[in-house]
């Protein structure tokens, strides 16, 4: 069964080099299961009955061809027509080719005719029939067919007549699923489910919690929580160097602030991992503002304590220099060693190498620029991922291979629902940051419509406050508001030098130019593109407009709201929309008025949005998550976590699950 599944197309079924390219690139493959993976979107149905049939199905008769009509102009129809249960049948033709229409349906043949058809009154028209056939295969046509999702130049038939050779030769499967939780939830066989989701009885066959359709998420959840097994299999296997404080750096930390108990909580667990002779693979999760930096620099100094490197990774620039500014401030009257890399830093790219090699660099923080294969240590004890989210699994991978005791923290602002954290994060131990420093309070919100904003800019004028004001785009758009559209009115009635323009397209200077100087109060009003969405620290900018609000997810709209907030003074962001709103866009606006919390927001924007656009669609596979959605699906996780505890994980039946479903985090098994 796994042979001819993972086998290509051509080795069962005829078709042109050109139908098979298109195929590859529909199915987003050529192996059999690819295409057997490529379910229809919906059905029709054909009725054989003049009597019974409705302009919504395809008509379906048996024709006898009595004459060809050749119209005198070319713009005019071609007419054949013929006869059914004693009714008159008219097929029409447009631009047509009359040798060629004589020659498939000549006068006195009889054919098996299916496709829209309409009752006149001079009888029934069927305009271009979808099918004709032989006289005999009448039956074969009766009754519900698949409509595929389809690529230019590639015909339902065409996806049919693949589909359907490939269905004839499926064989017998070993089951991979235990038969008594396969009897427990009343689960179909991989092989009945494929046949039932292209031959599909009816429209609910389709639906997202149809038998077949649960087989086919059940088994594509398992094949996931297989490999994340895997890769936390792999990270226990590995022996790590005991971490413990002994204090000799840690006591000499003077922090302005006191911890709180979230924070001590998460320190703890982290502290466990580190003692422990096994690698730490843990990821914080905390709300904006709710202080994961300063654990994560803690949980540094305890590496660097015991004679280990370490390294922070984070996503942007702009928070990996922000990154490098706190910690060095932190690390006054430490006297570490600090170095930063950045992508376009590569100028001093080989001393800092050899710092790296030496021992001498401490602590590395830096973009993807330390992913590099010529990035090497001399001894990286730990490493944290900022972002977490931002980073593919093969990317982490990547980092923890530069080490030999690679202890691995990651962090993320935007909080995960609980769905997500089993189904893809299943590989992590995870600690989460409620409560946010003492002192701060909640972020007023406020949601306007656009035709306010003179009334708006006026009040903004008056205020001490340093402001943000999001942008969707950075070049004009016919639908929505770009950044130097909204900068050169701005500039109309704010003082002169005020307002200044920031977005990813900038070099890396210029972007930490105009950074540093709004922290510095040079200017009041940055406008922006979402570049400032993460982790960015303001203290003094106390106010965010986002512009297009309606058009940005909730977890987005979250993460651009923390941007303010980040001391003990009043903050306020305001939600500036356009009409038309959708109706999802008015229950996330309603959503981010009416709630502050990160985890309450997150679980909203699972359901409303889905998975891939919360936490980025190139993540950990999201966007080949083909028959399930976390959203929809969290009992189907848990079955799959009952399955996968119970199997052999490298079992053939295991590995054949996850040939299948290869798209899902592919080879991230290092």
């Amino acid at each position: 069964m796994s042979d001819f599944l993972l086998q290509p197309i051509r080795n069962h079924v005829k078709i042109s080099d050109f139908t098979h390219k298109l195929i590859k690139k529909l199915c987003r493959g050529d192996r059999v299961v690819d295409i057997l993976f490529h379910l229809p979107s919906s059905i029709v149905n054909r009725v054989g009955n003049i009597e019974s049939f409705s302009e919504n199905d395809k008509l379906t008769l048996v024709v006898k061809i009595t004459d060809h009509i050749i119209p005198r102009y070319k713009s005019s129809p071609y007419k054949i027509f013929g006869t059914a249960e004693n009714r008159e049948i008219t097929i029409i033709y447009f631009n047509y080719n009359a040798n060629y229409l004589r020659k498939i349906l000549p006068i006195g043949g009889v054919f098996t005719i299916s496709g829209d058809a309409k009752k006149t009154n001079e009888g029934i028209q069927m305009a271009h029939p979808d099918d004709i056939d032989s006289p005999n295969t009448l039956k074969h046509y009766i009754g519900a067919e698949a409509v595929y999702p389809l690529t230019a130049k590639l015909s339902n038939h065409t996806m049919r007549y693949v589909i359907n050779s490939l269905l004839i030769k499926i064989p017998s499967i070993s089951e991979w699923i235990p038969e008594h939780i396969v009897k427990k939830y009343h689960l179909m066989s991989f092989r009945d489910a494929i046949r039932l989701l292209h031959k599909p009885k009816n429209i609910n066959d389709l639906r997202s919690k149809s038998p077949a359709k649960i087989r086919l998420a059940i088994d594509e959840l398992l094949a996931n929580q297989i490999k994340l097994k895997k890769i936390r299999n792999t990270f226990n296997s590995h022996l790590s160097a005991n971490f413990c404080s002994n204090g000799s750096i840690i006591d000499k930390l003077n922090l302005p602030f006191e911890l709180t108990e979230d924070q001590k909580k998460c320190l703890d667990d982290i502290k466990k991992d580190l003692a422990s002779d096994r690698q730490m693979n843990r990821l914080i999760q905390g709300d904006v503002g709710s202080g994961k930096t300063i654990v994560a620099f803690i949980s540094m100094l305890i590496a660097i304590e015991n004679g280990f490197q370490t390294a922070l990774l984070a996503p942007t620039e702009i928070l990996t220099v922000q990154h490098y500014n706190t910690i060095s401030k932190l690390s006054e009257n430490l006297g570490l060693k600090i170095d930063i890399m950045l992508s376009s830093n590569r100028k001093i790219r080989n001393e800092q190498i050899e710092k790296l090699r030496s021992g001498e660099t401490q602590i590395l923080i830096g973009t993807h620029a330390i992913l590099e294969d010529e990035i090497e240590f001399k001894k990286l004890g730990l490493i944290v991922i900022d972002e977490q989210h931002r980073f593919g699994v093969m990317q982490r991978l990547k980092l923890i291979k530069k080490c030999k005791y690679p202890n691995v923290l990651a962090m993320s602002a935007t909080p995960i629902p609980r769905t997500l954290l089993l189904g893809i994060y299943g590989d992590l131990n995870v600690s989460t940051i409620k409560t946010k420093p003492a002192g701060r309070k909640p972020i007023e919100t406020v949601v306007m419509n656009v035709s306010k904003v003179d009334e708006l800019v006026e009040r903004l004028k008056q205020i001490d406050s340093q402001i943000y004001w999001v942008c969707p785009v950075i070049e004009e758009s016919e639908k929505l508001v770009d950044i130097s559209t909204r900068c050169e009115y701005l500039n109309k009635v704010f003082p002169e030098n005020e307002v200044r323009i920031l977005h990813g397209k900038m070099k890396s200077q210029e972007k930490d130019e105009i950074m540093s100087d709004f922290k510095k109060n040079k200017f009041k009003l940055l406008v922006s593109t979402t570049v400032i969405e993460v982790g960015v620290d303001i203290p003094n900018a106390n106010v965010i407009v986002i512009e297009h609000a309606e058009r940005f997810g909730l977890a987005q709209l979250h993460q651009l709201r923390g941007r303010v907030g980040r001391d003990i003074d009043s903050s306020y962001c305001v939600l500036l929309y356009h009409n038309p709103v959708s109706d999802v866009g008015k229950q996330r606006l309603q959503l981010m008025k009416n709630t502050g919390d990160g985890f309450v927001l997150s679980e909203e924007d699972l359901k409303l949005r889905g998975a891939g656009d919360i936490l980025g669609k190139d993540q950990s596979g999201f966007d080949i998550l083909k028959f399930s959605d976390f959203s929809e699906n969290y009992e189907f996780i848990k079955i799959a976590q009952e399955i996968v505890d119970e199997i052999d994980i490298n079992s053939n039946t295991s590995v054949i699950l996850c040939n299948l479903f290869r798209r899902i985090n592919d080879d991230i098994i290092a």
